[in-house]
C-alpha cells in the first residue's frame, strides 16, 4: 500500500497498469466515520489524521484511492476511527474492503483482454462470504449479511451503497463470462467456480439460461463427491436467486449422499463462514476430513437459513442434521440458541413445505433437540 506505487497485475495478456477504483473501500470508510457517536465530519477526521479534507473526501469516493496509501498511514487511520469511537467492526472490514476492490477492480478494468492462462484474482485461493459478499454488493445491491447497522444522519442525496454504473456492470458479468467459459473444462476449476458466483447476481435478460446451460455441461453424477462437486453446488445455489429451487433440491439429494460429500458440504460452511482462519489455495481441501473447527458459526448461519427460500431451506436442513451428528456438543454450549432453533424447527415443520429428503432430515434434527431440552 504505496501512494506513490501505481497497481500492476502481472501473469499473461490481461496483466499490466490498472486503474485503482477502490469503490467499496471508500464508503465502508465512510460508513466507518458516520459510526461515530455525535458524528465524526470529514474536516474533523482530517484535523485528527493531519491531512486535507480533501484528502478524506477522495478516500471516500475512490478518487484517492485509500488502497493505494502507505500501509502505515492505513494503519494509523483505522487507529484514530477506533480512538474517537467507530464501530469497531466496520473498521476491521476496510481490510476486507481493500480485497473485494481488488477483485472488482480487476475484473472492471481488465474485462476484454482476459486470456486463458492469464494471472486472475479470483483464481488466486479460496474466497470467503465477508470478501464475495462485499464485491457483490456494489453489483446486485445487496446489503452485506455481516454490516452492522448504520443510520447516519446526512446532509443532501448520498448513495445508498456503493454505486457502480450499469455499464460498469455489463463490464464486470462479461468479464465474468468469459473466465468462466475458458475455464470450465481444462482450465483452473476455482477460478472457474468463483466466477460462476459472482456472475449469479447479473439480472441481465439472458442470464439464468447462460447460468442453467452452465449447469448442464457439467459431468452428470448422481451420488456424493466428485471432482465437479464444488462447481455444482454452486451453480445449484446461484439459480436459486433466478427462481429455480429444484436444482439446488437435487444436488442435496444427491450430491450429500455419502460420507465425502457431507464432509465437504460442512468444510465448505466452516470456511464460508470464518469458522476457520486457514487460507485455502483450492477446493480439495473439502472432501478428506472434518477440519478442527468448532461449529458454533456454521449453526448460527444455518438457524437463520431455515425458512429461506426453497432449496436454501433444504440445502440449510441437511447440512444442520449433519453438522448435529458431527458436533453433538454444540446444543449444550449455547442454551438460548437451542431453545430459538427448537422454535424455528417446530415452526418449520408445521409448514410442510420441503422435499421428502429435508424432511426426514428435519425429524432427525428435532429428535436430536428434544433430547437435550428435556
Amino acid at each position: 500500500m504505496d501512494e506513490q506505487a501505481p497497481t500492476t497485475l502481472t501473469g499473461g495478456r490481461g496483466s499490466g497498469r490498472l486503474p485503482r477504483q477502490a469503490l467499496i473501500v471508500g464508503y465502508m470508510l465512510r460508513l466507518a466515520r458516520e459510526s461515530v457517536a455525535g458524528g465524526c465530519s470529514q474536516e474533523r477526521l482530517a484535523e485528527l489524521l493531519a491531512v486535507s479534507s480533501d484528502a478524506v473526501a477522495g478516500w471516500e469516493t475512490g478518487r484517492r484511492p485509500l488502497s493505494a496509501v502507505k500501509a502505515g498511514q492505513f494503519v494509523t487511520i483505522k487507529a484514530m476511527l477506533i480512538r474517537v469511537g467507530a464501530s469497531s467492526q466496520l473498521v476491521r472490514m476496510l481490510d476486507v474492503a481493500i480485497e473485494a476492490d481488488q477483485l472488482l477492480d480487476h475484473a472492471r478494468s481488465a474485462a476484454a483482454a482476459y486470456e486463458p492462462g492469464d494471472a486472475h484474482p479470483l483464481g488466486a485461493y479460496v474466497h470467503r462470504r465477508d470478501v464475495v459478499e462485499l464485491v457483490a454488493w456494489p453489483l446486485s445491491g445487496r446489503t452485506p449479511a455481516g454490516l452492522p447497522a448504520v443510520v447516519p444522519a446526512r446532509r443532501g442525496p448520498v448513495a445508498g451503497r456503493p454505486d457502480l454504473g450499469a455499464v460498469e456492470r455489463d463490464q464486470v458479468f462479461d468479464h465474468l463470462r468469459r473466465v468462466a467459459e475458458a475455464n470450465a473444462n481444462s482450465g483452473d476449476r476455482l477460478l472457474h467456480r468463483q466466477a460462476l458466483y459472482l456472475q449469479s447476481y447479473d439480472r441481465r435478460s439472458d442470464a439464468q439460461a447462460w447460468m442453467t446451460d452452465q449447469f448442464r455441461r457439467l459431468p452428470r453424477t448422481r451420488s456424493g463427491w466428485t471432482s465437479a462437486w464444488p462447481v455444482a453446488r454452486t451453480l445449484a445455489a446461484s439459480l436459486v436467486r433466478y427462481g429455480d429451487p429444484s436444482t439446488l433440491i437435487d444436488f442435496v439429494q444427491h450430491g450429500l449422499a455419502d460420507e465425502p460429500g457431507q464432509i465437504a458440504d460442512l468444510n465448505y460452511w466452516a470456511y464460508w463462514v470464518g469458522e476457520t482462519g486457514t487460507i485455502e489455495r483450492d477446493d480439495d481441501f473439502m472432501p478428506i476430513r472434518l477440519g478442527p473447527w468448532r461449529g458454533d458459526k456454521i449453526l448460527r448461519h444455518l438457524a437463520g437459513r431455515l425458512h429461506a427460500e426453497a432449496g436454501v431451506a433444504d440445502l440449510g436442513i441437511t447440512t444442520l442434521r449433519t453438522l448435529l451428528a458431527a458436533r453433538p456438543r454444540l446444543l449444550d454450549e449455547d442454551r438460548t440458541l437451542t431453545a430459538a432453533l427448537t422454535a424455528a424447527v417446530e415452526q418449520l415443520a408445521d409448514s410442510g413445505s420441503m422435499s421428502p429428503t429435508a424432511r426426514r432430515a428435519l425429524d432427525e434434527i428435532r429428535y436430536a433437540l428434544r433430547l437435550h431440552t428435556r
